[in-house]
């Protein structure tokens, strides 16, 4: 249920959700399957502008609602290919920190 002041915070979730994402593309392939293979590219469409939607939205203050600020970047200690994120709301000072896994290089040689 959406909370009053958190539209952005509360449709990044929404637009997030695997429960969404698997239905539109069980309906998709239903309609792509069974109706005709020109639904693929308005689905396509779909999914494309869910994604867009989301990355535009950007990540949001559970508190507040305002849009999150990236304060620093530091790689994990112990794996060099983990890269730890910290996010801050510039309004009330929360705090995320977001865990990236990613690669080195070629073959992972860092």
């Amino acid at each position: 249920m959406p909370r009053r002041g958190h539209f952005f915070y509360d449709l990044h979730r929404f637009l997030g959700r695997p429960l969404l994402f698997g239905a539109v593309v069980v309906l998709a392939g239903f309609f792509i399957l069974f109706v005709s293979f020109q639904f693929m590219y308005p689905f396509a469409l779909l999914i494309m502008a869910i994604f867009a939607a989301r990355g535009l939205i950007g990540r949001r203050c559970p508190h507040c609602d305002a849009a999150l600020k990236e304060i620093e970047a530091k790689r994990d200690k112990d794996n060099a290919f983990v890269m730890h994120i910290i996010w801050r709301c510039p309004r009330d000072g929360y705090e995320e920190d977001e865990t990236t896994k990613g690669d080195a290089g070629l073959f992972g040689v860092g």
